[in-house]
């Protein structure tokens, strides 16, 4: 009930759909038990995105949000936004079959340090999944908590990385994830000197005084039945 109020009084302030944002890590091919937070087998995201699309839920992209958030452009009413940290290689070639099965667009926040290393995403595999229609994100050079950290590189962490991967998808790349989700207001002051749109942390409120760089995400554990993942989003985020 806690829960409850607390984002009915925050929808309310923001005015705005509070639309359910799922954070996945590591995807893998066995079924092993060993799931956690950071860790789903591909067979377990096949169910709860079949859970999701039998369900109606319609797969946004940062642009749809940010226009409703914005300006007030209208939202599917089962909108949910599904997205990837960290950039394993198996989100290419587990979590992108499965996405484009459902027509779901991903959205993809990389780290660039370990671009084209073994287990990790390669440039051309970052250009196909940006022409398939999934969105490409930053997530610093090298993940860097920079609110721990607030003597970090804003170059190396927060414009290089924006520049090199516009120069590989050939498309603006406008929206940062906040490695660990943790945020302070001279990162969001860097994002936004840096030319970002917005971004997203993980578990703290999003900021009635700065919504654009404090969107909410939950971590999805690899554990969860497809039943236990709406109880997850329900208690969350309220839907319409």
């Amino acid at each position: 009930m806690g829960y409850t109020i607390i984002y009915m009084l925050l929808s309310y302030c923001l005015q705005y759909q509070q639309v359910p944002i799922l954070c996945y890590h590591n995807i893998s091919k066995a079924d092993d038990g060993k799931e956690d937070l950071l860790h789903i087998s591909e067979k377990h995201f096949q169910q709860q995105m079949q859970y999701l699309y039998n369900n109606g839920y319609t797969a946004i992209t940062p642009d749809g949000l940010y226009a409703h958030m914005n300006g007030g452009a209208p939202l599917p009413s089962k909108s949910i936004m599904i997205t990837f940290d960290d950039s394993h290689e198996t989100h290419y070639s587990l979590a992108v079959p499965v996405l484009n099965q459902f027509h779901f667009r991903g959205v993809f926040f990389i780290m660039t340090v370990c671009l084209n290393k073994t287990g990790w995403l390669t440039a051309s595999e970052i250009r196909d999944m940006s022409d398939q229609g999934h969105i490409i994100a930053c997530h610093t050079w090298d993940h860097t908590n920079l609110a721990l950290h607030p003597s970090y590189n804003v170059n190396e962490q927060i414009v290089k990385p924006k520049a090199l991967l516009e120069k590989i998808t050939g498309t603006s790349v406008c929206y940062f994830a906040f490695p660990y989700g943790e945020w302070n207001e001279q990162a969001i002051k860097d994002l936004k000197q840096a030319n970002y749109i917005g971004a997203f942390q993980l578990a703290s409120h999003q900021q009635s005084t700065d919504p654009n760089f404090t969107v909410r995400r939950i971590m999805v554990s690899g554990k969860w039945t497809a039943v236990q993942l709406k109880e997850a989003i329900d208690k969350a985020f309220i839907l319409p």
